[in-house]
């Protein structure tokens, strides 16, 4: 899935194969380096390495300084806007600056294009074609099919070329940014949709446990009652068993007197 950058991107994107470098070496008439360009470098390479330590010390995250001052580098929000020429020849500037001649406008760059999985930008959208915008179509141009074309010492000062045949501009196909937002609006509605499910699935889970929590309550409570109604039972059984020993005891006891008092009535008389 690709991504279309925004307008208002801040980001900056190094374009490789354009550098501005220059190297000079001083020698004095014997061959040799001076003293002050020995101290110099020196200097140089003793900051180089004080530098380099401290970055390696330190631990800035995913944050970066930027250092690079020989590389062109160019805000995503400059580059978008630019003209788009092309060349069926060698790309060379004109004879006296600016614009070649032989050069093509094809159009504005409206907006660029970048891959959702690594960040990098792939293809500058092309507006060519129309008039004021009527008309206008879109084209997708490779990011390393651009040319930069330095104009100047500004790092601003550029144009973007392109080696394309009028037949090959004729024939690009149309890029219809309706298909990146679409596929956009078809992601995140599956990842919603999968959003969803996981927190019904965790509801789920939850309303499970609670109802399998409370349905151990209720079985512990049951088993409780249960228990506490047989302890309940068995101690008026053995009351009521006391209370029959008791009283067959004593009907006994009474029996036994009753008989003793026959035998020393009988024996009175006698």
């Amino acid at each position: 899935m690709k991504n279309i950058l925004s307008t208002t991107a801040i980001a900056t994107m190094l374009l490789s194969g354009v550098a501005f470098a220059e190297s000079h070496t001083s020698e004095g008439s014997d061959g040799q380096m001076s003293d002050t360009e020995m101290s110099s470098d020196t200097e140089m390479s003793s900051d180089t390495e004080m530098s380099s330590d401290s970055q390696m010390s330190g631990d800035s995250g995913p944050f970066g300084t930027y250092e690079d001052q020989e590389a062109l580098e160019i805000f995503a929000s400059d580059f978008i806007g630019k003209r788009i020429y092309s060349t069926e020849g060698e790309i060379m500037m004109g004879d006296s600056g600016g614009v070649n001649q032989e050069w093509n406008d094809l159009g504005e760059v409206n907006d660029l294009l970048m891959g959702a999985q690594d960040g990098q930008i792939d293809y500058a959208i092309l507006g060519v074609g129309g008039f004021l915008g009527i008309g206008e179509r879109d084209v997708l141009v490779n990011m390393d099919q651009i040319e930069i074309v330095q104009d100047g010492d500004d790092a601003t000062d550029y144009f973007l070329v392109i080696n394309a045949t009028q037949e090959q501009i004729e024939n690009a196909p149309e890029f219809d940014s309706t298909v990146v937002n679409e596929a956009e609006a078809a992601a995140a509605e599956a990842g919603a949709e999968m959003e969803n499910a996981a927190e019904e699935t965790g509801d789920a889970m939850d309303n499970a446990a609670e109802e399998t929590g409370e349905a151990a309550d209720d079985a512990a409570q049951a088993t409780e009652n249960a228990a506490e109604d047989a302890g309940n039972s068995m101690e008026n059984a053995a009351e009521e068993t006391g209370e029959a020993m008791d009283n067959a005891a004593e009907e006994a006891g009474d029996a036994a007197e009753n008989a003793g008092e026959e035998i020393d009535a009988e024996t009175n008389n006698n």
